[in-house]
C-alpha cells in the first residue's frame, strides 16, 4: 500500500489471535493482510537500535522496516537474474500451477518468510489464476498495491504450518533459516501442506565468504596476514545469529534431509550459484556484471541491517561503527575478490497433481 496502511479484513479486535484458526484455503479476492494495521502494528513491530524489527520472536534478528525490505527487493532482483527466473524446477512448478477446472481446487502458492513480498507479486503476475499467500513475522512494505490474487499473513511458522494441510501446490522457503527453530520438522510439515505433485523450493545464502577460486575464505585475526574486515564482519553476524537460535546452520542440511524423507518426494534437485560481490571479474557478461553490482549493493545494505543484531549481541557501538566503515570501504572499492554462494533445493511430492 502506498500510504503504509493495510486493508482491514474484519472488525474483530482479536483478529491476530484468531488468524491461525481460519481456513487455510485462499481465495481470489481483493489483496488483504490478515492483521489490522491500526491494532496489530504495534504488537508486531518494535524499535531496536534505530531500526524496526519484529516483536514476535527473538530468533530472527534482522530488521523488518522499509530499508530492509528495500534491500530484500535488490536481493530478489539479483536472485531472479542469476537463476534466470523466479524458481528452478520450472517445468514442475508450471505443471503444479496449471489452470484447473472450476470444480477442482485452484492452484495456490505459499511463500514462507515472504519479506518484502516482491517474489509473491511476481508470482501473482506470472500465474494470475493462482492464489499467492505469504507468511512472515512482520508486514511487507509494498510501494504499490499488490495483485488481487495476493494475500499476506503475519505468523510465526515455528508454531507449525499444519493448519495449511493439503492447501498448496508450491511452497517456497527463502533466506529465513536463521529464524527457523527446527527446519527438519518444518520440512516434514511442508510435505503435509503440499498437495500431490506439489513442489517445495528452498533458497539460502551461505554464511561464509568464498574467494575468486570459489574456495572458502578462512577467518584471520586482526593484524594477521590475510585478515579482511568483510570476513570478520560475516563471522560476527554468524555468531550473533547462532546465539539467538540453533537453526542458522540448518540450510546446509536441507538436501540431505530431503533424501532422508524418502519416497514422499518423487524427485529432488539442487543448484549452487556463486555471485561476485561487485564487478571485480575480467570480461564479465552484462548479466554477470548486473548480478555482481546488485550483490555489492545488497552486501553494503546488509552491513547496516546487521547493526541491531550485533549491538544486541553485546558488541560495542564503537566496534560496530568501525567494522561498518571498513567493510563498506572494502566492498565499494573492490578490495577483495569474494563471492557469496547461494544454494537452491527443490523437491516434487509424490502423487499426481490435480
Amino acid at each position: 500500500m502506498t500510504d503504509g496502511t493495510c486493508t482491514d479484513i474484519n472488525d474483530d479486535s482479536d483478529s491476530l489471535s484468531r488468524s491461525r484458526g481460519t481456513s487455510p484455503t485462499p481465495s481470489l479476492t481483493q489483496s488483504v493482510y490478515s492483521y489490522r494495521s491500526s491494532v496489530d502494528g504495534g504488537a508486531l513491530l518494535k524499535d531496536l537500535h534505530g531500526r524496526v524489527v519484529n516483536n514476535t520472536t527473538e530468533a530472527y534478528g534482522l530488521p523488518a522496516d522499509v530499508l530492509e525490505h528495500g534491500r530484500l527487493d535488490i536481493q530478489h532482483e539479483m536472485l531472479k537474474t542469476a537463476r534466470n527466473g523466479l524458481f528452478f524446477a520450472a517445468d514442475d512448478v508450471r505443471r503444479a500451477l496449471a489452470p484447473r477446472k472450476d470444480s477442482e481446487p485452484q492452484p495456490a502458492v505459499l511463500d514462507i518468510g515472504s519479506g518484502s513480498g516482491l517474489w509473491m507479486v511476481d508470482m501473482a503476475k506470472m500465474f494470475p489464476h493462482a492464489d499467492i499467500v505469504g507468511v512472515d513475522l512482520a508486514p511487507a512494505n509494498l510501494s504499490k498495491t499488490p495483485p488481487p490474487n495476493c494475500r499476506f499473513e503475519c505468523d510465526d511458522v515455528n508454531l507449525g504450518v499444519l493448519h495449511y494441510k493439503d492447501a498448496f501446490d508450491v511452497v517456497q522457503v527463502s533466506c529465513v533459516s536463521q529464524g527457523i527453530a527446527n527446519y527438519r520438522k518444518m520440512q516434514d510439515e511442508i510435505v503435509e501442506v503440499l498437495r500431490p505433485g506439489g513442489v517445495f523450493l528452498a533458497v539460502d545464502g551461505d554464511m561464509d565468504l568464498w574467494d575468486e577460486n570459489q574456495q572458502l575464505v578462512p577467518l584471520k585475526a586482526e593484524g594477521e596476514p590475510g585478515f579482511t574486515w568483510m570476513s570478520r564482519f560475516v563471522c560476527a553476524i554468524r555468531d550473533a545469529m547462532r546465539a539467538r537460535g540453533p537453526g542458522v546452520d540448518d540450510y546446509v542440511k536441507i538436501y540431505d534431509w530431503l533424501q532422508e524423507q524418502g519416497p514422499v518426494w518423487q524427485s529432488t534437485g539442487r543448484e549452487r550459484i556463486f555471485t561476485p560481490i561487485g564487478p571485480w571479474k575480467q570480461n564479465m557478461t552484462p548479466k554477470e556484471k548486473y548480478v555482481s553490482e546488485l550483490m555489492q549493493r545488497n552486501f553494503c545494505l546488509m552491513v547496516d541491517s546487521a547493526r541491531p543484531l550485533l549491538l544486541s549481541y553485546g558488541f560495542f557501538v564503537e566496534t560496530v561503527d568501525r567494522w561498518t566503515a571498513n567493510v563498506k570501504d572494502e566492498v565499494q572499492n573492490l578490495k577483495h575478490k569474494y563471492h557469496i554462494r547461494w544454494q537452491f533445493e527443490w523437491a516434487v511430492k509424490s502423487g499426481k497433481a490435480s
